[in-house]
């Protein structure tokens, strides 16, 4: 007897014994996993046995989750060529997916349900007969039917329902039909600006924005057929949820859109409210730096209208694309710090500082010319509110004031001098003083001559420091130096706590603290109840950042200066 004839044999017996989902679990027959899909349809065609069953499906309803997962494959390969009617068909689509949740591999049944309605249309149309009439089940697996049937007069006639659910159904199988005439096409945009101008349901009217935008792409960017009318018409109707679902067409469906359509569905999403969070992601997902389609100074409005409105604040590692746009060109760092710092908005000025922190140490921001306010004032708010967000990326924050210094007004020049100074190189004088030190050679003379000035009057505060060093009245008590201590101690054990919290592996070992030594010594136990010694050298490891001076030199009035500037308004004329 041949494996296949094994297989069949023992399917057989199974079904007989009302245990065929517990056959399709056995190792036997996980070793053929790729013929048994055939197998099941074979013997299923054959009447041998009966996949859609009730018994059958409430056996696989009934399964746990991991043998789920290695029974749908072989049963969703059956699908497409099973001989059987349209509800029992649609039963068993429905018990997978049903079953499969919110998984991403939840809708292989329902493609399977496209290639059987190709090969038996004629009870495939049944379905569709279903779906007119409203059927519970035709209505949650009927477009996946109409697909596989690809009868464009059908897929109109449901458009033309008096029902929306109908209708919505008949809009999504056209936008999804591979082969489609143009004039098909068109008339189908037709149809859904039709609903997008008239109904007020929003399942319906999402359905046509899917719709139009699939369509859209069938007729490619050259022929822009209605697009703005329809994206204006969205804009204006101002509901937040559909503004979502316009995101979520720019990152699914936006081939069929020219530079102009772009640019304003991003003018409509940048100036009016949506789902902050959904319209994000989708955005970041479509975001395509490398395509003249896509302008940076067009996405950036629409990250500054709903990151303020985020329930949580924003994290750089959830809009990647936007952050790798940003650090692939000089100007749409120097675009995006001087309209975002000039706006003195919380949580935009703060998702600035995540995106220096997660980027190269010591980042360099030069605000280019064009991208500086006209208005001295605003200049000026600017350097004000990047020492109040940026004095922890000390040299990112430097950048950005010697570009003031460079491009700025008179007053702003004076400014974004004095606080380069202080509080910037009072507070850090490592990797700060050696930037600056690279500025005294600038082709600017405006930055040459200010970082001269600058590292002269450091030089004579260093030097009038080391001058009072012998003092004994100026040197701290015990008292403070224990209190310091105190500190330091729960400062350091409070990073240890969050660095072992964010540890990768500190789910995956146990933990043990040495005191001191050399060599660390412990003892593992074999799998056969052996025991084998582990010796392991031990190595230092270490990691230094460099704190403001000022805020232990002056704590209270460092912490002020900072507290003003970031809580501090432009005034709005």
């Amino acid at each position: 007897m041949t494996i296949l004839e094994e297989i069949h044999s023992t399917l057989i017996e199974a079904e007989r014994q009302g245990d065929l989902t517990g056959a399709l679990l056995s190792a036997e027959m996980r070793s053929q996993r790729h013929e048994l899909g055939d197998v099941l349809c074979e013997l299923h065609n054959a009447g041998e046995i009966d996949l859609t069953s009730s018994k059958n499906l409430e056996a696989i309803d009934a399964l746990e989750r991991n043998d789920f997962w290695i029974a749908i494959h072989p049963l969703n390969a059956a699908i497409a060529a099973l001989d059987c009617s349209h509800r029992e068909v649609l039963g068993l689509v429905s018990t997978l997916v049903k079953k499969a949740g919110d998984d991403g591999l939840a809708g292989m049944p329902n493609m399977s349900l496209v290639t059987w309605a190709r090969k038996y249309r004629s009870e495939a149309s049944k379905i569709i007969e279903g779906i007119r009439q409203l059927d519970e089940l035709c209505l949650a697996h009927g477009l996946f039917a109409v697909l596989g049937i690809g009868d464009e007069a059908a897929i109109f006639d449901l458009m033309q329902s008096s029902n929306g659910i109908v209708r919505a159904l008949g809009l999504r199988a056209l936008g999804r039909l591979e082969v489609i005439e143009i004039a098909s096409v068109k008339k189908g945009i037709d149809a859904a600006c039709e609903v997008i101008l008239r109904e007020t349901d929003q399942q319906l009217r999402t359905s046509a924005i899917e719709a139009a935008f699939r369509l859209w792409e069938k007729l490619g960017p050259s022929e822009p057929y209605r697009q703005t009318e329809l994206i204006n018409h969205i804009g204006k109707h101002t509901h937040a949820q559909e503004l979502s679902s316009l995101s979520a067409a720019l990152f699914f469906h936006n081939k069929g859109l020219p530079k102009e359509s772009i640019d304003l569905v991003l003018s409509w999403l940048a100036t009016t409210p949506s789902n902050s969070e959904m319209t994000l992601r989708n955005l970041d997902d479509a975001i395509e730096s490398d395509e003249d389609r896509w302008e940076f100074e067009r996405v950036v409005p629409v990250f500054a209208q709903c990151i303020p409105r985020l329930e949580a604040k924003a994290k750089q590692r959830d809009y990647h694309n936007f952050y790798s746009w940003v650090w692939s060109d000089p100007r749409n760092a120097s675009f995006l710090f001087s309209q975002w710092l000039n706006t003195g908005k919380f949580a935009l000025c703060s998702f600035l500082t995540e995106l220096l922190s997660a980027s190269d140490k010591n980042a360099l921001v030069s605000l280019q010319k064009a991208h500086l306010p006209a208005k001295e004032d605003e200049q000026m708010f600017i350097a004000r509110k990047c020492i109040g967000f940026l004095w922890h990326q000390e040299v990112s924050a430097a950048s950005i004031m010697l570009s003031i210094v460079k491009n700025g007004k008179v007053n702003a020049r004076a400014l974004a001098e004095e606080l380069l100074f202080n509080p910037l190189l009072l507070s850090y004088d490592g990797d700060l003083r050696d930037y600056l030190e690279t500025q005294r050679d600038s082709t600017s003379k405006r930055i040459a001559d200010c970082t001269a000035r600058i590292l002269a009057k450091h030089d004579d505060h260093v030097a009038g420091i080391e001058t009072t060093k012998d003092l004994v009245e100026l040197l701290p008590t015990i008292e403070q130096r224990r209190t310091a201590a105190m500190k330091d101690r729960e400062r350091n054990r409070d990073i240890e706590k969050q660095a072992h919290e964010r540890s990768i592996f500190a789910s995956l070992m146990t933990r043990q603290t040495l005191l001191y030594g050399k060599k660390s010594f412990s003892i593992i136990h074999g799998g056969d109840g052996e025991k084998h010694p582990s010796v392991m050298e031990l190595s230092e490891f270490s990691y230094s950042t460099e704190l403001p001076r000022l805020s232990v030199v002056d704590p209270v009035g460092f912490s002020a200066m900072i507290t003003i500037f970031r809580a501090m308004e432009r005034r709005h004329e």
